[in-house]
């Protein structure tokens, strides 16, 4: 089955990536959310390449230790998602 992210979706990842999202409604439902649209879009390595960046971007952009990004917690949400 093919998914495919919604306008909501879509509009919540532009959202996102450039740093418009509020942090304190990026919560455990938004990074889920997140993958997803990835993955409707792009298979596993460029969907968790996608995630990486644009979740370091984002803890950047709010001055967030980039410490606090977990690239194996992010490639196994990806792989749950998937």
């Amino acid at each position: 089955m093919r998914h495919a992210p919604s306008d909501r979706d879509l509009a919540f990842q532009a959202s996102f990536e450039s740093c418009e999202f509020s942090p304190a409604e990026f919560d455990h439902k938004a990074h889920v959310r997140l993958a997803y649209v990835y993955l409707c879009s792009h298979g596993t390595d460029t969907a968790q390449k996608l995630m990486q960046l644009s979740l370091l971007r984002f803890l950047k952009h709010n001055g967030v230790d980039p410490m606090k990004y977990h690239e194996t917690l992010t490639r196994a949400w990806i792989l749950a998602i998937r």
